[in-house]
């Protein structure tokens, strides 16, 4: 009766108004909640990248600043996205003579590295100053060979030396630098004459000079000068090598001047006693600090096994003493002449 009542009493504006809200309550539509959104599954990030330099490399020149190497750039594995190798020293760079160690880096989009490292090793090829080379002597430098033993036919012993090129010291020494200085080319002129007296070549000594033009000049000589014992045989030859030295030196030539090789006792040539041999070598290393050149003591290096080196003669070296001279030689040359 109350709400009649209320109905009643209100006018038709307000009615309408009520009613109005009182539908509206009725009917509201429930709001429906948000949906969640899907779930994304990021990619799979890489593995961090790897480096492997393998093995180092190893170079040869003649220059002695080094020279440039070039180089692959280690390739990575790995790694998210772009992924860069740098390498310091870069290849194509100059790297000295020695050992260098080349590092490399490589790094992927989200800075993750890797490194690895190899060594370029480069060595220096051995050359020589000078390449022209005169040998002078006597049956010696011409290559005369005596062999170690003797051989025996019924009741006689037979002795045959025998000038063999091949085996000379000039031609060994020869080869010895060929080998040596592989880039290089080298001429060692043989101008060896058996028998010969030192005081009867200066006249072969000057055309070799001239027809030559060396920039070395290798002397082995006097053996024939000394043999006889005769008075001032040693003095004559010593004298006479020195006008040869101080003319090869006057030319712009470096002169090596070599002992007198010891004797081999019981040879069957009349031996030179050993007293005129230390007298004479004595002069030469005379000669040598007062001209200021290199002496190469052949004597002392075939000294220390006579009987290998110095066949039944007595006199003249086999081949294992051409071998030794030659390599005598070779020392001193590689001492005062290779480039370092």
């Amino acid at each position: 009766m109350r709400l009649v009542t209320q109905w009643a009493t209100r006018s038709p504006l307000a009615m309408f108004i009520a009613l109005a809200v009182t539908v509206a309550s009725c009917t509201k539509t429930p709001v429906s909640p948000t949906p969640e959104p899907p779930v994304v599954t990021p990619p799979p990030v890489a593995e961090a990248p790897s480096l492997s330099c393998g093995d180092g490399l190893s170079r040869s020149t003649v220059n002695a600043s080094g020279m440039a190497i070039t180089f692959d750039t280690p390739s990575a594995t790995g790694g998210q996205g772009t992924v860069t190798v740098s390498c310091t020293p870069e290849s194509g760079q100059n790297f000295p003579i020695g050992s260098t160690q080349v590092s490399c880096t490589a790094t992927d989009s989200l800075s993750r590295t890797s490194t690895c490292s190899f060594s370029v090793t480069v060595s220096r090829i051995p050359t020589l100053s000078s390449t022209r080379y005169l040998a002078f002597g006597d049956s010696i430098t011409a290559g005369e060979v005596s062999p170690a033993t003797a051989l025996f036919s019924s009741l006689t012993r037979v002795v045959k030396n025998a000038v063999v090129p091949s085996v000379a010291w000039p031609t060994v020494l020869s080869q010895t630098l060929r080998g040596r200085y592989s880039t290089q080319t080298f001429t060692v002129a043989n101008f060896g004459v058996p028998g010969e007296r030192v005081v009867t070549a200066r006249s072969r000594f000057l055309s070799a000079l001239n027809s030559e033009r060396p920039e070395v000049v290798m002397i082995l000589h006097g053996h024939n000068d000394i043999a006889g014992g005769a008075d001032g045989a040693a003095s004559g030859a010593a004298a006479e090598l020195e006008q040869m030295v101080a003319e090869a030196r006057l030319r712009g030539m470096r002169v090596y001047l070599a002992t007198v090789l010891p004797p081999r006792t019981g040879g069957t040539s009349k031996p030179i006693p050993q007293l005129y041999i230390d007298d004479f070598n004595g002069r030469l290393r005379t000669i040598a600090a007062r001209q200021g050149i290199a002496i190469v003591d052949t004597y002392a290096a075939l000294r220390t096994d006579v009987n290998r080196f110095i066949g039944i003669d007595g006199l003249h070296p086999t081949e294992a003493g051409y071998a030794r001279i030659a390599d005598t030689f070779f020392q001193t040359i590689q001492n005062n002449l290779e480039v370092r």
